[in-house]
């Protein structure tokens, strides 16, 4: 018999959920992420190892994946149980639009952080705008990844074509190597402010992170809601002593739209009420609050997670918790 007590709200789901009872059967969770050089890996591990040792008969894992285009499919087919993503893949996605011939029938569970458009070249390259980018080796980000849905939007809303320069699809980790070693003039990299592969270029080569006008990013955001002005400070990346302007898109954990709402409503918890612990291995999620929970408001919530939202104090008091290690 699965624990009696009245207020063990989120293990009696669960066990409602398993049918099997307690401890009897397992679950796995199959969390579409990233590539390892992003940060959605980390923090879709992060909340793996979260999940796995605090909701009975859960086992999450996260799975290296092409990034925001390949999770969705991947959720909507039900290969992959969550997915991480940007929002204008997740918009997108969920209207049937742009590369989606029709709709995917996805939830969001909850949002994550805002991701930040790194449009990368180095010092010497002689490339401080969009227009420098006409006839040049361009990494667009891996194929099926938001970097390349987020690259090719900002290069065709600002009046080039992908005829105007030479692209290549490719993870960060390949776009930094290949702008070390020159076969690259420049390129994107789309993720949390000071994320490793920018990090790491900046620390062996001087970089230039291309930044936008005013009127550019108006341009943008008025074309892309789900995209809005970001800026990078001075001093994130080295030898960067002055603010960039770019673009910020958000990141959403989502579902699909028949996730049981018991399930649904322990995971939202759980990450809510342990929030710190996530923190501390992904430091780019201090962002993840109930506040910030609205931020694709094309696409609807889980009722799992509307529930949570109604009351997440009362839900979050459950002796569930278990005390990070």
């Amino acid at each position: 018999m699965c624990l009696p007590s009245p207020h063990h709200t989120i293990l009696l789901l669960l066990c409602a959920f398993l049918l099997a009872g307690c401890g009897q059967s397992e679950r796995t969770l199959a969390i579409a992420t990233g590539g390892p050089a992003g940060l959605y890996y980390p923090f879709g591990g992060a909340m793996a190892s979260l999940w796995s040792e605090v909701l009975p008969g859960v086992n999450a894992k996260a799975e290296v994946t092409g990034g925001s285009v390949t999770n969705v499919i991947q959720v909507a087919r039900q290969e992959s149980d969550l997915g991480i993503a940007m929002a204008d893949v997740v918009s997108s996605a969920y209207a049937g639009t742009g590369r989606f011939p029709e709709p995917l029938p996805l939830r969001v569970l909850f949002t994550a952080y805002p991701n930040v458009v790194h449009m990368l070249s180095l010092r010497d390259s002689g490339i401080k705008t969009i227009d420098d980018l006409a006839g040049k080796r361009e990494a667009l980000g891996a194929q099926g990844s938001g970097t390349s849905v987020a690259a090719l939007n900002i290069i065709t809303g600002l009046g080039l074509s992908l005829d105007d320069i030479a692209p290549r699809y490719l993870s960060f980790g390949e776009t930094t190597t290949g702008l070390k070693d020159g076969t690259l003039d420049a390129g994107f990299v789309v993720g949390g402010l000071g994320i490793a592969a920018v990090t790491e270029l900046s620390v062996t080569r001087d970089i230039e992170i291309i930044a936008l006008s005013d009127a550019e990013i108006t341009r943008l955001t008025q074309r892309f809601p789900a995209y809005s002005g970001y800026e990078i400070p001075g001093e994130t990346y080295a030898g960067v002593s002055e603010s960039r302007q770019t673009l910020g898109i958000w990141s959403a954990v989502v579902v699909h739209e028949t996730m049981p709402e018991a399930l649904a409503y322990a995971l939202t918890c759980t990450v809510y009420r342990d929030h710190p612990r996530l923190l501390a291995v992904s430091p780019v999620v201090k962002d993840m609050t109930p506040a910030n929970i609205h931020q694709l408001p094309a696409v609807p919530l889980h009722p799992g997670t509307e529930r949570y939202l109604q009351n997440p104090q009362a839900a979050c008091t459950s002796p569930v918790a278990v005390t990070a290690q």
